[in-house]
């Protein structure tokens, strides 16, 4: 019995002891809980100043020749020697003969031609000096004038209705008409310059035959090129016809300057872009260049420019106010690169710059203050 109540004794006083002990340490707790205290971050702002920011749209596009000859032959026949000067890098002067086509037996008939129209013409004056004394004289001398080597020159004109019924009758017009349409096929057996130039691009050799619509290559003036680029929709209300731009090359050094000469007329429905063509001139250009086009566009007012980075996807950044971090909202007004153009900021407000992972609002931090 003794040592029962012995044990009933000690398991109270340990159950009691217990209870102390438990007591005893959130008091502990408590008490070292209002000296501990959360380290400021130090972080670095920028004080941006709010004011007109400049803004420019870029884009890269390809440049082509503004005066661009595509050779096609539009007759058929051997191309003689001139074609072997023909190649890829050579000059001409306007008016100079590029490519030639063997046209002899053309030519022949192009002469039958004009010897039977005069004999035609010569027929006919018998009847004109009877019943037409007044075109009598203006048709021999035409006759006597016309050159079979040469361009046929124009008719004299009729003085009555009358008489160009007679005229039409023996054939004259169909006559004059068949002729100056063979004559403008002849002269597409030579093929000259349309302007000063070079050539790109070579499709055919001296004593190789050709016929209607066989490409022969390309040619074009290297004085002038456009440039093709896509423009933003949001950015299209500040364009137009004559805006200018900096042009600027990732391969070579050197800046051009272009103005907008054509706007296109539909929009890209995936990129909700338009088409904007500028035209430049200048040393080192070549057909085929990449280029990367700097508009200038109207100042942004009451804005600032900071790094995208500082931005988050909900148009919020952090800024300092009373040592800890605040949410603030702004308004993007438009990205280029790196940076944003934002409104809705106090002048001088401290932004900061430093990137914390999982930062938040009420953060304490402490500004550094080093330049």
């Amino acid at each position: 019995m003794k040592k029962r109540l012995i044990a009933i004794g000690t398991s109270i006083l340990i159950v009691a002891l217990a209870f102390f002990i438990v007591k005893l340490l959130p008091a502990k707790n408590t008490t070292s809980k209002p000296d501990q205290k959360i380290k400021a971050i130090l972080v670095d702002v920028i004080y941006p100043e709010v004011g007109d920011v400049k803004y420019q749209v870029s884009s890269t596009g390809k440049i082509t020749a503004t005066e661009r000859f595509e050779i096609f032959s539009q007759v058929d026949g051997q191309l003689l020697e001139s074609a072997k000067h023909f190649k890829a890098g050579k000059t001409y002067r306007k008016g100079e003969t590029i490519l030639a086509i063997d046209a002899e037996e053309y030519k022949m008939t192009l002469l039958s031609q004009k010897s039977n129209f005069i004999t035609l013409i010569t027929s006919i004056l018998p009847d004109l000096k009877s019943d037409y004394p007044k075109a009598y004289e203006s048709w021999r001398t035409y006759v006597l004038n016309l050159d079979v080597d040469k361009k046929l020159p124009a008719m004299p004109e009729a003085n009555d209705a009358q008489e160009k019924f007679y005229l039409s009758g023996k054939s004259i017009y169909a006559n004059y008409f068949n002729i100056q349409s063979s004559e403008e096929r002849f002269f597409k057996y030579t093929i000259r310059a349309p302007y000063n130039g070079i050539v790109t691009n070579s499709k055919v050799e001296a004593g190789k035959a050709v016929r209607p619509g066989s490409e022969m290559g390309t040619f074009i003036n290297p004085l002038e090129y456009d440039l093709e680029v896509t423009i933003p929709l949001a950015s299209m209300n500040q364009i137009e016809l004559g805006t200018s731009a900096v042009l600027s090359s990732s391969e070579i050094n050197g800046e051009w300057n272009g103005k907008v000469v054509r706007i296109g007329g539909d929009i890209d429905e995936l990129s909700q872009s338009v088409k904007v063509y500028i035209r430049t001139s200048g040393k080192n250009l070549k057909e085929g260049m990449f280029l990367t086009a700097h508009i200038a566009l109207a100042p942004f007012k009451n804005a600032i420019s900071l790094p995208r980075k500082m931005i988050n996807d909900r148009n919020q950044i952090f800024i300092v106010e009373d040592g800890r971090l605040k949410n603030h909202t702004v308004k993007v007004l438009t990205k280029q690169g790196d940076m944003a153009i934002v409104e809705g900021l106090d002048h001088n407000s401290p932004v900061l710059e430093t990137v914390i992972k999982s930062a938040y609002e009420g953060m304490p931090v402490s500004i550094n203050k080093q330049p």
